[in-house]
Parts: structure tokens; sequence; C-alpha cells
């Protein structure tokens, strides 16, 4: 027979802790009255006779040959609440109780003799020491007594009386005030196990929150501090767990976003290789084809009367091939990653002026105004070969495009942990759809000028992969006049 699980239904720790332990406190409570109530009579005699020791213990000690004896023997009676008579020798009574004449038999003297109480005897316990402990009912009268005999002295003897109702009493007066006793203290552990129990269930609902939260992704709630040490622990744990969780989740984040870039770099690459390819071919193709169209028609004797053009030609040709394959390995070079900057501090006027200076022909031919204007203490760290080469290209491409007043202006400033140089050539305005584009490699916005100049539109990208390897900014704008170009430089 297949075995089946029994499924309890669930509660809230709350109200399962406060069942269990009500359940608890009621049983014993339960027992607790049961006992108090079958044995309360039984306890009450013992104290009794405990009392009642006592008594004869100090009664002993007394000097009975003192009349004295007499009033302390009076005062023991009032305050344990006992009725006692003294036999000396043994068989001959010589003090009584007078305080309750209803239990003697008569007057208590009588012929100046003191008669003992004359009670029936309901049982009797006798001790190794020849004490004894006796229930006696009195003669006329339902009155018992717990009487307490025993022998003392040289040949003295004591009966110690004590009402049985007393006891009786006693015991029912401490039941009721058990009972509400313990009426009290279930009340008083009722509200102490509501209190405990709100202030463990608290905590253990509050964390329940925030690990939903966290099952959620959510670790911006953190558990709390609480004086429970086990719980407090749980918490400080369940808090490292969170921000282990969110600190993973955020390296997983960074990752994937890192991923996602590296794959549409990688798709942007794929794409800029297949340009380039293109573009490479395009710009050889047009000078083999002339190389290959002139050394054709010098073959088959066409203008031979030209031979010394069409060679100047092919000449001319080549060297504008082999300036674009040395572009191109200078252009790769850079881009791969393998070129090492080697960065020193350097004068950025003096740099800049020399590489002016070295133009100078250049920029008197298309008679070319320069305005040079930098701080003498503006010192940058940088490299300097590149530095040269973006200059020397912002300085081509103002050449290329210069126009109106035909002015050059070379200027820097402090922009903070760089200078920044700005060169400014009076022209037209570039496009503003092609002003985004101008720094793709092979990328011409004035179409006009033609290969004749030797551009091959790769030195505004030479400029972009530079400052992106040097970690510094570049940019350009049309401003009122012309356009400005500008790069920064880091400084000393």
């Amino acid at each position: 027979m297949k075995k089946q699980n029994i499924t309890l239904p669930k509660g809230d720790l709350k109200s399962t802790f406060s069942l269990t332990t009500a359940l608890t406190v009621i049983f014993l409570v339960f027992l607790f009255t049961f006992v108090q109530f079958i044995f309360m009579d039984d306890v009450f005699l013992l104290a009794t006779k405990l009392n009642i020791l006592d008594v004869t213990s100090k009664i002993q000690t007394l000097d009975f040959s003192n009349d004295e004896y007499k009033s302390e023997l009076s005062d023991y009676e009032a305050e344990y609440n006992v009725y006692l008579e003294i036999y000396s020798p043994r068989d001959m009574l010589i003090y009584t109780s007078q305080s309750n004449d209803t239990i003697y038999q008569g007057s208590s003297e009588q012929g100046g003799e003191l008669k003992p109480r004359i009670m029936k005897i309901l049982s009797r316990t006798e001790n190794k020491d020849g004490s004894y402990y006796e229930i006696r009912q009195e003669m006329y009268a339902s009155a018992k007594y717990l009487v307490y005999g025993c022998f003392f002295g040289d040949d003295m003897a004591m009966e110690v009386y004590y009402s049985v109702d007393v006891i009786i009493e006693n015991a029912e007066t401490a039941s009721i005030a058990l009972a509400v006793l313990t009426f009290l203290i279930v009340v008083v552990i009722f509200g102490f196990i509501t209190f405990i129990s709100k202030m463990i269930s608290l905590p253990i609902r509050q964390i329940k929150v925030t690990t939903k939260n966290m099952s959620d992704l959510d670790f911006s709630e953190k558990c709390r501090s609480y004086r429970i040490k086990e719980i407090d622990e749980l918490s400080a744990s369940i808090n490292t767990l969170s921000d282990k969780l969110s600190k993973t989740l955020d390296t997983l984040k960074d990752e994937n976003r890192k991923l996602e870039y590296d794959i549409q770099a990688e798709k942007k690459q794929e794409k800029s290789r297949r340009s380039f390819i293109a573009n490479v071919s395009h710009e050889l193709k047009t000078p083999i084809a002339i190389i290959q169209g002139y050394a054709e028609g010098m073959k088959l004797g066409i203008g031979c009367d030209s031979t010394e053009e069409f060679c100047d030609i092919i000449i001319d040709e080549s060297q504008k091939m082999n300036n674009l394959i040395m572009r191109l390995m200078e252009y790769m070079h850079l881009s791969s990653g393998a070129y090492k900057a080697n960065r020193s501090v350097f004068n950025i006027r003096e740099l800049l002026s020399e590489i002016i200076e070295s133009r100078s022909l250049a920029l008197k031919e298309k008679d070319v105004t320069v305005v040079f204007e930098i701080d003498p203490s503006f010192n940058g760290f940088s490299d300097t070969i590149l530095v040269e080469n973006i200059f020397n290209n912002y300085l081509s491409n103002a050449l290329s495009h210069i126009d109106f007043e035909k002015v050059i202006s070379v200027t820097a400033r402090d922009v903070g942990q760089s200078y920044r140089v700005n060169v400014f050539n009076s022209g037209k305005a570039i496009p503003g759809t092609d002003i985004e584009n101008i720094w793709q490699s092979f990328y011409r916005a004035d179409k006009s000028h033609s290969r004749a100049e030797g551009r091959f539109g790769l030195g505004l990208s030479f400029v972009a992969t530079t400052q992106e390897i040097m970690g510094e900014k570049y940019g350009c704008e049309n401003v009122p006049g012309g356009v400005n170009f500008w790069f920064d430089i880091k400084k000393s």
C-alpha cells in the first residue's frame, strides 16, 4: 500500500508560536491547579506540623521553675494559634490554655487541680522518639484538632492542639488566592507571549519582504539590525548576499553592455574595413589606369612626339600612388594600436611656429595671411611627431579650402587639463550633411578639390585616430567667416 504524505495547514509564525505557547501554558496551569487542589490540604497539614515543632522547641527551653513561664506560653499560643497542655510529671497537668473553655470538661480548675481535655481520638501516629500525632474530636461537638504530644526535660510532657478547621480554611483560602494569582500570571504570560511573538515575527516578515525584493532583482532595500542575535546574524547574512548578488548582477550587466558594444564595434569595423578596401581600390584604380593607358599608348607609338610628357605623367601618377600607399601604411600602423606614443614635454608655440615656417612657401604661393597667437608659457606633454602630423593635416586642409580674405589663424587657450589649439581658415562653411563625416577615411566634403592636390581623404581620419590614442578631444565647427578645426594637447 502506497504511503500517503499528510500535509498540515500552514500558518504564520506569530500564530503558530502563540498557539503552541498558549497550549503549553494552559496545560501547565491545569496541571498546577489540579495538583494544588489535590495536595493543598496535605501541604498545609505539613506546614502546621512544622509550626508545631517550632513552638515545641521553644517551649522546651523555658524555665518551668519560674512562674513567668505561663505568660511566655500564653504568648506562644497567641503567636502560633495553638492550645497547650503541659504535664510535670508526665501525668500531672501543670498548664492548660484558658482562652477557650468549651473544650474543657467543666471548670479549668476543680479542687485546685487542672483537668486535661476530654476528647475522642480519631487517629494516631507515633514517632521513633516517642512523640505522636493524633486527630481528636470534641466529645460533644464536631470540632477536630491536630494534637502533637512529646516528652522533654527530666519528666515533662506536652500536647499542642491546632484546629483542623483552621487548616482546611487556610488551604481553601490559599487555593482561591493561588487561583487568582494563576489567572493573573496567565494574563501576564499571554501578554508576554504576544510581545515575544511580535518581536520575533516582525523582523522575519521584514526579512521576507527584503528577500522578495531580492527575488525581483531589487537590491536597494536592506535588512535592519535586530536585538535578537540569531535574527541579526541572519539579517547581516542576507545583506551580504544582497550586496554580492547586486555586484554580480552589475558586473554581468557591464559585461553584457561591453559585449554588445564589442559586437557593434566589430560590425562597425567590418563595415569600415569593407569601405576602406573599396576606397583604397578606387584610389589605386585611377593612377593604375592612367599609367596603364599612357604606357600602352607609348607602346603603340601613339603621340611619339609626346613621349617625355607621357613619362612625366606616369612618374607623377606613380608618385601619387606611392604617397597613397605610404599614407595608408602610416594610417594602418596608427589605427592598429601597434604604435607606441613617445610622450615628452615641449613648448607648443615653438613647435607649431617651426611647422608654419616650414610651410611658408606654400602659404606665400597662395597669398595667405597667417595670424599666430599662442602664449609662450604653454607647455604640452605629448608625442611631438603625432602633434606635428595633426597640425600639418589641419594646415593642409586649411590651405586647400581657404577663400575670401585668405586668412589662417592659429591660437591656443587653456581648457583645464589641456591646451586647445585652434586652426581657423577663412572660406565657405562645411555643409551640415558633411561635417559629421569628415573624420572618416577617404571622405572628401569638397569633391571639386581633385586628386591633383595629392589629397586622399585620410588626413582628418588620421587626426581622429591620433587623438583617440592620446585620449584627447578634437573637433570642427563652422564660425562666422570660415571654419575652425581644433585639437587638445595635455598639459605638462
